[in-house]
């Protein structure tokens, strides 16, 4: 008895320890949120001055991008999916029939459940986007993100952290893949690059021309899993 008690006393004391330190990182989480809209909106100042004019236009320019890029949210499986669409029509530009064969076979053999009605690029790009988009990693990118930000964007600052998450997101995927950010911005959709970047940035930055077969047929892997 003395034994089966103190093993209950030990799961409730870790039940409680966990629990605990949930809420703890979960309000470091939105202090930091917070903290982050608080900085933005400081940032403005800087209208006012001569010096940082530029910094003021790039803020101005983002919350007007970001904006218009959050209408797209009314319809959020459609916007993830012309994410990852464009990441993977830019991963299959230009291969030959025989070279998507190889990666079509190597997916199925290492666990991907697609199936292309053809070997061309649009066919298994379509197959994979489906794949990716209902993946267990992108459903949980998505709902974290769009759970952890709803709870402070009723407030001005919380909306400011919105932005500013969106914004570095956006920056980061400018310098380590160019090209795609380009295709993002060009479709209104690089400040809601942040929903899916937890797993994209599983992917080093590809060379389209010189990656090799096994290359992509990993970074899809990871993008889908």
């Amino acid at each position: 008895m003395i034994v089966s008690k103190m093993q209950a006393d030990r799961h409730l004391a870790l039940v409680l320890d966990r629990a605990v330190a949930g809420v703890r990182d979960e309000v470091i989480k939105q202090g930091v949120n917070l903290q982050d809209g608080m900085t933005r909106l400081a940032f403005y100042a800087s209208c006012f001055t001569k010096n940082y004019r530029e910094v003021c236009v790039k803020q101005k320019a983002e919350d007007v991008r970001f904006a218009e890029n959050i209408f797209g949210l009314l319809d959020k499986r459609d916007v993830i999916q012309k994410m990852i669409r464009i990441y993977v029509d830019l991963l299959l530009q230009n291969l030959t029939p025989e070279r998507l064969r190889r990666i079509e076979s190597a997916l199925v053999e290492g666990g991907a459940n697609i199936v292309s009605a053809s070997w061309t690029n649009q066919a298994l790009a379509a197959a994979i986007t489906t794949a990716a988009s209902y993946s267990f990693g992108i459903s949980v990118s998505v709902d974290r993100a769009v759970l952890r930000y709803s709870l402070v964007a009723v407030t001005l600052t919380g909306w400011y952290a919105y932005i500013q998450k969106a914004a570095d997101a956006a920056d980061r995927i400018k310098q380590q893949n160019a090209i795609y950010y380009q295709a993002l911005y060009a479709e209104k959709l690089e400040m809601l690059y942040f929903l899916i970047e937890p797993v994209i940035s599983r992917n080093p930055s590809l060379n389209r021309i010189i990656s090799s077969d096994d290359e992509i047929t990993a970074a899809i892997l990871r993008i889908i899993r």
